[in-house]
């Protein structure tokens, strides 16, 4: 998570204040844009000190583990390097003797701004693999006696489409249709990028021709492939995991009430078992299905870092039985994205109230969801809330105080 971290040395304060903490980059990662980072490194000194420059440096940084060592014939454990590093002098004395110059007593500030490129990794938090970014100003200083001043911020840096141009139908209608002689069937997923514990939601269609027809099992798996590279080193691994999703609400997509339908009983009993024999011979089976994803606890974000690559995979397989004795399996695999669980889609806005009060987001994990609210999710929205509280603190104050005190009386004028 984004974090300010100051130095203090004696009665001097060093810190580094963004604009923006978070920078968000575009879902490709070969659009050629690019992203500003604006803000302003801060000094508080209570004595005159001198200088020689005063820079801020933007790193990025990838860091793997490897428990089994890097191969045979090395054994290191942990392996870092740097992938991306910019610096910036935001305050130098070329004219003065020796380079130095005199930073007087009281508040300094030098505003900076990085242009990023969108094709820069995102911010990557997985176990055996992590990228991450910061920023750190020093102020650098001679003499034997004397130490340079720094202050390091972590900056993060996530990867998210567009959710006002996409109107929540560009990554959608993915549909899969299957025509057989005892029915047809119809998978529709409306969304393929979504945040980790969010909702997944995917319409299906299992429509009978004739009679004696049944649905044996329902499988919705996210497959989750995680390959790490070290060209370096010539090292690689692979892993995958299968996460199998949760029903959590079945709506059925018939106009007429009266049609009857499998049960939400039954689709979960289809969800869980492998021969559940749910009947079709009364009514078909036409229903909006709505899953959730794992939290970030268990799935990772998909990636588009070369060395650490996470990429997921929905694969929906249904087998069907006729008679009894026919089976006819559907298999259906499609690639999703899944975004980081601190990018929800948010299309309400919230009233001046609750701009204002200080307990409207420490009150949101009591409140009803429709899905999994991850703490990371939390802790994310009270960071960006931050910097509006301490604005709005003193205004209530000083209003609050204003208003114990009546006005005086014509008399007293």
């Amino acid at each position: 998570m984004p974090a300010i971290s100051h130095l203090l040395t004696g009665a001097k304060q060093l810190s580094i204040d963004l604009t923006e903490p978070v920078v968000f980059l575009k879902v490709d990662a070969n659009d050629p844009s690019t992203h500003v980072l604006r803000g302003e490194v801060s000094v508080v000194l209570t004595k005159p000190i001198t200088a020689t420059q005063v820079t801020i440096r933007f790193t990025g940084k990838c860091s793997m583990v490897w428990p089994e060592g890097v191969d045979t014939k090395i054994s290191k454990i942990l392996h870092e390097k740097v992938i991306y590093e910019e610096d910036l002098i935001l305050q130098s004395f070329p004219d003065q003797p020796k380079s130095e110059g005199i930073l007087n007593p009281g508040l300094h500030r030098w505003p900076f701004q990085f242009l990023l490129s969108n094709q820069l990794a995102e911010t990557i938090e997985d176990v055996r693999g992590k990228v991450f970014y910061y920023m750190t100003a020093t102020i650098h200083r001679v003499g034997v006696a004397t130490t340079k001043l720094r202050a390091r911020r972590d900056v993060l840096l996530l990867r998210t489409p567009d959710w006002p141009n996409d109107d929540n139908n560009t990554h959608s209608l993915m549909t899969s249709e299957h025509h057989f002689n005892i029915g047809d069937t119809s998978i529709h997923v409306e969304k393929t990028i979504c945040s980790s514990g969010t909702e997944m939601p995917i319409s299906l269609s299992i429509l009978p021709k004739v009679k004696h027809v049944s649905i044996e099992s329902i499988s919705v798996i996210i497959t989750e492939k995680r390959v790490y590279l070290l060209p370096e080193f010539k090292a690689s691994r692979v892993e995958l995991s299968d996460f199998k999703v949760a029903l959590s609400n079945a709506t059925s997509l018939f106009d007429d009430p009266t049609i009857v339908q499998p049960s939400f009983k039954d689709i979960q009993r289809s969800l869980s078992v492998k021969n559940a024999h749910i009947s079709l011979n009364e009514g078909p089976l036409h229903h909006r299905l709505v899953f959730l994803l794992p939290n970030c606890y268990h799935l990772n974000h998909s990636t588009t870092y070369s060395d650490i690559s996470i990429v997921h995979t929905l694969k929906i397989n249904i087998e069907l039985s006729y008679a009894g004795d026919t089976r006819i399996p559907i298999r259906f695999e499609t690639p999703i994205t899944i975004l980081d669980c601190r990018l929800r889609e948010d299309h309400t806005l919230p009233t001046y109230e609750e701009a204002l009060l200080y307990n409207t987001i420490d009150n949101e994990e009591g409140k009803p969801t429709e899905s999994f609210v991850c703490p990371r999710y939390l802790s994310y929205k009270k960071k960006g809330k931050g910097t509006q509280r301490d604005r709005a603190k003193p205004r209530n104050e000083t209003a609050l105080y204003h208003n114990n005190n009546p006005p005086p009386s014509y008399d007293d004028l």
